[in-house]
């Protein structure tokens, strides 16, 4: 009886290693097709997207890296490169951004997502845009980014976020000069306070600060003619001054007598 009993046991033992072995043969052949699966530029490309799309940029950018470095032959390569771009840019690693969206141009200056490229670039540059106070370098690149775009893509579905995002430029760096020309008035250097208000008048047209400026240069002008009245007035001084020493040196007995 105890050896049948035993031999019972060793039937069960043997075929619950027989199905553990069987189960991981089965878990290890998926396993080996899952891997393969994923190491397919199609299923990385949509795990970096699924990455990038729940907002982790910056490992979403790592993994476009590496489908890059794995498959740099892929039809996808050329759309990696801009979500490369564009995982740096939404995690405002603008600096980045800009290299990268400059590199995908060059390398496919015909392909269709080139006026969203351009436009990437400017709100690049509208995003790191100064205060009104301070260096306007980022507006005046990002309005010449935006110009482009509308000038020489017009029917780009970007040409109305452009034009939004220029007006706003453009009425800022209208703002500096302003502010620049008040500063140059108040400490009455009228020259270089006009000539920021005219070219805001020349530049800016569209600033709606036309009828501040105008006054203000007008204003600018009268002081500068005040300036070269007052400075032809004292030239001509200096001329009488001149001919009047020079006169007294000619006139008779204006040499001091001979001690010898």
């Amino acid at each position: 009886m105890g050896k049948k009993l035993n031999s019972g046991r060793k039937e069960v033992l043997s075929w619950m290693l027989v199905s553990f072995l069987l189960a991981l043969c089965v878990s290890g052949c998926a396993g080996g097709r899952k891997k393969e699966q994923a190491t397919t530029p199609q299923a990385m490309y949509e795990d970096a997207m699924s990455l990038f799309q729940r907002k982790k940029y910056e490992r979403a950018a790592q993994a476009f890296k590496k489908f890059k470095e794995e498959f740099p032959l892929s039809e996808l390569t050329p759309m990696v490169e801009l979500r490369t771009a564009d995982a740096y840019f939404f995690d405002k690693n603008y600096s980045e951004a800009i290299v990268l969206y400059e590199e995908f141009k060059k390398l496919h200056p015909l392909h269709p997502e080139i006026p969203y490229s351009i436009c990437q670039l400017g709100m690049c540059h509208f995003k790191q845009m100064h205060s009104l106070d301070r260096d306007q370098t980022e507006t005046e690149k990002a309005i010449e980014q935006f110009r482009y775009l509308i000038e020489n893509f017009p029917q780009s579905p970007h040409v109305p976020e452009a034009k939004t995002k220029m007006k706003i430029c453009q009425k800022q760096l209208a703002d500096h000069e302003f502010y620049v020309g008040n500063f140059y008035l108040r400490m009455k250097k009228y020259k270089g306070a006009l000539d920021r208000f005219e070219g805001i008048l020349q530049k800016l047209p569209e600033s709606g600060l036309d009828e501040k400026v105008k006054r203000l240069a007008e204003k600018c002008r009268a002081e500068i003619a005040k300036e070269e009245q007052k400075k032809k007035g004292e030239e001509a001084q200096e001329e009488r001054k001149k001919k009047e020493r020079e006169e007294k040196k000619k006139a008779p007995g204006s040499k001091l007598p001979s001690l010898s």
